[in-house]
């Protein structure tokens, strides 16, 4: 459904564009933040480069970081970057998972792992001409290129990100947030812990941050947030950690400080089914007012083939979303279609379930085996497409399916989410939470204009009557979303 929207229905963008459309680059702005404390030189010129040079030496330096659907629009910057003398360096996920890729590219180095402190090693270490000698651990079959990242252990130590107003405020335009959009300031990503204890096969994270979960400290979270208040008056924030609230101790400590800091800041964050409900209820007393939860599979069969460790079913997730809305935070359910073994059985069932979860929101995903993953190793004889940028996870499907083309796909996931928007379900939610929260109208009306404009509604939903009830009017500008947002 990559479909440009209707530009009389976008909400207005409050803070400059670096790249419309795109996240904030937290990656390369915390290579950034060590370079220029380790005095080097660094400004990010795009949202995937980095240009960083030594006083006195050669070259100048572009490093990368791409995530695999970012991939081919990197090289086209890298080869750019090559031919103007600059010397190319590479990281991120795509690299982590793929780094003979990368190398066969163009890109004279390559990073796996975290790119902080690795990244200040590796230009000094070319910079004093022992560039034969790039540490790989050692590993047999490892190019001398390839730079193997020692994992952090003091994140605390590490110096923040190296922010700017224009590369803030494209996050989340479109989803449904308390403050509505119109409303958000400078939004910014926040990293407060990296890793993951979930071994997910779909997920690349462990190619990058290794196994099991590392934590900033609270006061240091918070410090960072302090900053981004005072020099960018954000008052928006994405935590994009893999699972925010997996050790309850340490998420409620972390609420805490926020709570007490007295901030006036809303947050959104991703977690796991499993997450704790006194964590919950810190969170909402400390402003979250969004959670992302990884569901995935739309039926009990699909659950148990995607998540066989999953012991939630339908009811008890439900009942998990509903205290969520109790405490004024927005559940946005995401969920994955577009498996080989699905058939037109699963499919019906489908059909059938979407419209019994008690969500707010969803994103329906298609099966996207990554570099690095185990669904990687498992799938990739049996990709429908080698072209990168098409591992974005909603342009197309990318695994071949002998009963279900391509086509029927984009329908089927259609029909998905008007389906959901459509149910009896969704309608009583809405009137749960407005009912509970009426200033939370606002994020509604916005919400609307972005569901018609993908066409995930019909226009005819009951609860659609709700909200053209209210006299509120909202302003929009001319401004489209680049590509595709669902």
């Amino acid at each position: 459904m990559n479909i440009r929207p209707k530009a009389s229905l976008i909400p207005p963008r409050h803070a400059h564009t670096f790249y419309s459309g795109s996240p904030e680059p937290i990656g390369l702005e915390y290579i950034a933040g060590s370079l220029v404390a380790a005095g080097i030189p660094a400004q990010l010129t795009s949202p995937n480069e980095l240009r960083a040079s030594v006083p006195g030496f050669h070259s100048e330096f572009s490093l990368f970081s791409s995530t695999t659907a970012e991939y081919p629009r990197v090289c086209i910057e890298a080869a750019q970057a090559k031919n103007d003398g600059r010397i190319t360096v590479i990281g991120g996920y795509h690299a982590c998972g793929c780094t003979n890729d990368t190398l066969n590219g163009p890109f004279d180095y390559a990073i796996s792992g975290e790119g902080e402190l690795a990244a200040v090693e590796l230009i000094r270490t070319i910079v004093d001409g022992t560039s034969n000698c790039i540490r790989n651990g050692d590993r047999t079959g490892v190019s001398p290129r390839h730079f193997v990242a020692d994992r952090l252990t003091d994140l605390d130590a590490l110096p923040f990100p190296l922010r700017s107003e224009a590369r803030l405020g494209t996050y989340i335009p479109y989803d449904l947030m308390w403050p509505a959009h119109s409303q958000q300031k400078n939004i910014a990503i926040v990293l407060a812990s990296r890793g993951c204890d979930h071994s997910c096969s779909f997920c690349a994270s462990q190619t990058v941050w290794g196994t099991g979960v590392r934590f900033r400290s609270p006061e240091n979270v918070v410090r960072e947030i302090r900053d981004l208040k005072s020099q960018f008056d954000t008052n928006t924030v994405v935590f994009v950690d893999q699972s925010l609230g997996q050790v309850k101790e340490w998420t409620i400590d972390l609420c805490n400080t926020l709570e007490s800091s007295r901030l006036n800041l809303s947050w959104y964050h991703m977690s796991n089914l499993d997450i704790d409900r006194e964590a919950l209820a810190a969170m909402g007393r400390a402003g979250c007012r969004k959670i992302g939860l990884g569901i995935d599979g739309l039926s009990p069969r699909a659950m148990e083939l995607m998540k066989p460790l999953n012991s939630q079913n339908t009811e008890s997730i439900n009942e998990l979303l509903d205290y969520c809305n109790s405490l004024g935070i927005f559940v946005k359910a995401y969920l994955m279609i577009g498996s080989p073994w699905e058939t037109e059985d699963d499919i019906k069932e489908y059909m059938e379930h979407i419209g019994n979860i008690r969500a707010n929101e969803i994103k329906i995903s298609y099966l996207t085996p990554f570099p690095g993953t185990r669904d990687w190793d498992r799938y990739s004889p049996h990709l429908l497409t080698k072209d990168w940028s098409h591992f974005d996870t909603v342009s197309m499907p990318v695994v071949y399916n002998p009963i279900i083309s391509v086509q029927q796909y984009h329908e089927i996931r259609t029909r998905l989410f008007r389906a959901f928007y459509g149910s009896k379900t969704y309608a009583d939610v809405t009137k749960r939470m407005l009912d509970k929260y009426p200033h939370y109208i606002e994020s509604y009306r916005e919400f609307l204009y972005y569901l018609k404009t993908f066409d995930m509604i019909s226009g005819e939903e009951a609860w659609i009557r709700l909200i053209n009830d209210q006299n509120k009017t909202i302003a929009y500008s001319s401004a489209p979303p680049e590509g595709n947002v669902i």
